[in-house]
């Protein structure tokens, strides 16, 4: 029975599992969430996970994508997917967020993406800054309506052929939003500035998370990336061609 649990119960059975810290700190939250459901409906007196030893946890600096990687990325990429990849690596948008995003929502002019509540993870509206290098990016391909990014699965051949192309072998888990991120806190030095664009209420997930070491000089780099930085000085442009 639920009232019959006790922490030392619940400790056993945690670092009983045979899995990694952060499962088991997953399975500790999950318990904790549960329990205090059960004591709010009288199930129990208390909440034993509350007292229930913490899994300590190393965690591992975010994975990023170079500058130099970022551009090759850009560079292969069929003109289908740039917008959507674009704005993950220069704006930071969750990849749920972009996959809703519809071009409405996109202001070039005023130079914002409007992230409405019911597309944002946090269920709350926040504007975030499009950098000039994304307005650059964005601008040949804007729309007044309309899908940002493909269905998932047409967004994803073609994504991994460009990875594929630009040599990138190994993608790290959420890369685009780890690289913003990252460079972003670096180029701007200003955390509550970087926490607020990337729709978080604080600073303590962007440093616990999101952030590599990166210099102030590779921010400036990164958000330099522009569709003229990545084409070849032997191709040339039809419009600047006529």
């Amino acid at each position: 029975l639920i009232v019959e649990m006790t922490t030392k119960d619940l400790d056993a059975w945690l670092f009983s599992l045979k899995c990694a810290p952060q499962t088991r700190a997953n399975h500790r939250r999950l318990l904790h969430n549960f329990f205090s459901y059960a004591k709010g409906r009288g199930y129990c007196d208390e909440n034993p996970v509350s007292r229930a030893a913490k899994v300590k946890l190393v965690r591992k600096a975010p994975g990023i994508l170079a500058p130099a990687d970022a551009a090759a990325l850009l560079a292969a990429c069929p003109a289908e997917i740039v917008p959507a990849v674009a704005i993950g690596l220069f704006a930071g948008l969750r990849t749920a967020e972009i996959a809703r995003l519809d071009w409405q929502e996109i202001d070039l002019n005023r130079g914002f993406i409007e992230i409405t509540a019911e597309n944002a993870k946090s269920s709350q509206r926040r504007l975030v800054t499009i950098t000039p290098n994304l307005r650059a990016w964005l601008l040949p391909y804007a729309k007044h309506s309309g899908p940002v990014r493909l269905s998932e699965e047409r967004h994803k051949i073609r994504f991994e052929t460009a990875r594929t192309d630009a040599g990138i072998t190994d993608w790290p888990n959420n890369a685009a939003r780890h690289s913003f991120a990252s460079y972003h806190l670096a180029l701007h030095q200003d955390a509550a500035k970087t926490a607020l664009q990337l729709g978080h209420t604080n600073t303590t997930v962007l440093f616990q998370h999101y952030r590599e070491l990166a210099r102030p000089e590779d921010g400036e780099a990164y958000f330099n990336i522009t569709p003229e930085s990545v084409t070849p000085t032997n191709v040339i442009q039809m419009e600047g061609a006529a």
